[in-house]
This record gives structure tokens, C-alpha cells and sequence, in this order.
């Protein structure tokens, strides 16, 4: 069956959307203005067009509902980007700092033939860069692997780290240099009353380092032990 066509500018509204409420927001159209950078007048036109497309419906509070139509946009432009964020980093060598913003261009014009083929190659099962399942997303964080925020684990906890927000650069930055890449593992040492947090990295030299819940809260574990 031929995937029904949709534009650019829709497949981002849609995307918006599906990764607003994977990130356990709720998705109203003044949300939406502020990820996608547009004016809400244009939201609203946008969501009246969409809605009466069929890719959604917008509640009597606001609250934005994706329809399976519109969902599987959604999740079909998600996985594209995923992808191309794989093929960026693990074949082509672009830093994983870099590589959202990359992605954001190439997933649209990907082809179902070349999805498949990236698939094929690096697994259904696997993860982009900052540690996203390429299919079901953080819903799939948290289902398989009990994922948390790092900001909701106790004192004592030996935890592995899942994701990290990947739309901020300069955040990746910093993260990579205190080695808290997906796979990486670390005990919350101490938690002082601003929510600071102090984490002894494991494995190799011993560091330590404090993380404030700006950063805390970006960044998704499973703990290993307490």
C-alpha cells in the first residue's frame, strides 16, 4: 500500500506533536509555537487544516489529540530522522552534538527503500546516537527498561544511562565531556537541597562530578542497583 503523501510543513506539526507527548508534555498549540518557532495564529490555522484533514483533533481544554492517521505520520517521519542520525554518526563520523540538526534536513526526503535498507543495516532494535529507540521511542524507554529521569533517582542508586536530550548542542557538549553517553554507568553519591546532585562515574579513573536539575532532568537511566 502507497504511504499517502503529506508535506513538509505537516510532517513537522505531526512530529511536534507525537514528541510532545513522548516527553510526558501536554500538547496545546501554544507548546507547539514555541518548538516549531512559529507564530501561534499559524498554529491554529495549521491545526484547523490538519483536523480537517483527519490527522487530529484539538479538545474543548486545547489539548492536541493525534489520530492514527495522523500518528503514523508522525512515527514514520520520527523513525527517518533516527535513522539518519545512525547513518550521520556511525557511517559518515558527524559528532553526535551535530547530527540532530543534520537529520532535521535529510528525514524528509528519505525513501521507504532506503528506510528499509538502514534498518536492515543497523537493526529495528536499536538506538539513534542519544540513546532513542529507533522504534517506539521513549514510550519504549519506559516500558522495556523502566526508564527515569535522572533528577528521580534516590542517593545510593548505581544507574545506567539510557538517553540524553538531544536537541540542545551545546548540552551534548557537555555531557560527552563528563563521559555520560548512553551505556555509561554512575552513583548518585549526594543530593544537596537545591537538587544538585553529586555522581561518581563508574568504570576507569575515578570522577566525580555535579549536575544541577537543569540537567538532571534531561538526561533518562535505569537503575542498576541501590
Amino acid at each position: 500500500m502507497r504511504r499517502e503523501t503529506t508535506s513538509v510543513s505537516r510532517e513537522d506539526y505531526l512530529k511536534a506533536i507525537w514528541e510532545i507527548v513522548q516527553e510526558e508534555q501536554v500538547p496545546i498549540s501554544a507548546r507547539l509555537a514555541e518548538e516549531l518557532s512559529v507564530t501561534p495564529p499559524a498554529v491554529t490555522a495549521a491545526l484547523k487544516r490538519m483536523a480537517r484533514d483527519g490527522y487530529l483533533r484539538v479538545a474543548r481544554d486545547g489539548r492536541i489529540h493525534l489520530s492514527r492517521k495522523g500518528r503514523e505520520v508522525a512515527e514514520h517521519l520520527v523513525l527517518r530522522h533516527r535513522l539518519a542520525e545512525k547513518l550521520l554518526t556511525d557511517v559518515i563520523g558527524v559528532d553526535w552534538s551535530k547530527v540532530h540538526e543534520e537529520a532535521e534536513r535529510l528525514e524528509h526526503g528519505m525513501s521507504p527503500a532506503v528506510v528499509a535498507l538502514l534498518l536492515k543495516r543497523f537493526g529495528a532494535d536499536s538506538a539513534c546516537p542519544h540513546g532513542v529507540p529507533l522504534k517506539g521511542g521513549q514510550a519504549r524507554l519506559r516500558r522495556k527498561k523502566s526508564a527515569l529521569r535522572l533528577s528521580e533517582a534516590s542517593v545510593g542508586d548505581t544507574v545506567e544511562i539510557l538517553r540524553v536530550y538531544e536537541k540542545d548542542p551545546q548540552f551534548l557538549d557537555f555531557v560527552a565531556g563528563l563521559k555520560l553517553r548512553p551505556g555509561a554507568r554512575a552513583r548518585i553519591q549526594n543530593r544537596e537541597y537545591d537538587e544538585t546532585m553529586t555522581l561518581a562515574i563508574v568504570g576507569g579513573t575515578a570522577q566525580r562530578t555535579f549536575l544541577g536539575k537543569p540537567a538532571t532532568s534531561r538526561i533518562w537511566v535505569r537503575r542498576i542497583s541501590s
